[in-house]
């Protein structure tokens, strides 16, 4: 237990004081960019089976909390199995499991996700077995919920800055894009994951998922930007 709170203060103290802080020690991050009714988005190439539990962890660095999807995973029979996002109200954050708010019915407001220009990092546990989703924002834990889903059906796109189902170069946006700097992106398929020592600025724990180091992206209209702790 104190270990895990020495580590979160780590993370506090080294990550966020920086603006200059960048997630992965010389990794890529991607800058989505005003206006937000421009589309632009980054798929992540990856194979997922059928899910009862996953951690997906990222960094984010913006002052909106206005614009769209962080993350969002799905297919044509899922079309919203999952979303992360920025809200202007409540919690600082919206997650949508299967279509689902799962934050819509509670009024707490626990450790909303800063939107102030600095690096931030964010984790969501859910958990089928157990009906659940924890959250944790820079390594300390935020808030538990109770969910309906108990599963997310596989074979969907995994895309970055907008939602999955509009990611595409045609597309007329319905939603806005996400408008800021997002990196080290890890999604894995259990909840066994050390997220106060991913919190700490370049930590190199990838995910099973998607490994953000290696995963295949396809931008579109997104600037790459090689940054170093």
């Amino acid at each position: 237990m104190c270990g895990h709170f020495l580590l979160a203060a780590l993370a506090l103290s080294y990550c966020i004081g920086s603006e200059s802080t960048n997630p992965v020690p010389g990794g890529r991050v991607l800058h989505f960019p005003e206006p937000d009714n421009t589309i632009s988005w980054s798929h992540l190439q990856a194979n997922t089976p059928d899910l009862d539990v996953f951690t997906a962890c990222a960094w984010i660095k913006t002052t909106r909390t206005t614009s769209g999807p962080i993350l969002s995973y799905g297919s044509e029979s899922c079309r919203q199995c999952i979303e992360l996002e920025y809200s202007p109200v409540g919690h600082g954050y919206s997650v949508l499991l299967k279509g689902d708010n799962v934050l819509g019915g509670s009024s707490r407001a626990e450790a909303p996700l800063p939107a102030d220009g600095n690096w931030h990092h964010w984790c969501l546990v859910w958990s089928g077995a157990k009906r659940e989703i924890n959250i944790y924002r820079d390594g300390l834990h935020a808030l538990s919920q109770h969910v309906k889903v108990s599963r997310i059906p596989g074979g969907g796109n995994w895309v970055v800055g907008h939602t999955h189902y509009e990611a595409t170069p045609y597309a007329y946006p319905r939603h806005p894009s996400f408008v800021g700097f997002v990196g080290g992106v890890n999604v894995w398929d259990h909840d066994k994951v050390d997220i106060p020592g991913l919190a700490i600025c370049g930590n190199t724990n990838e995910g099973s998922l998607i490994s953000w180091n290696t995963v295949t992206k396809n931008n579109f209209k997104v600037a790459t930007y090689k940054e170093s702790c």
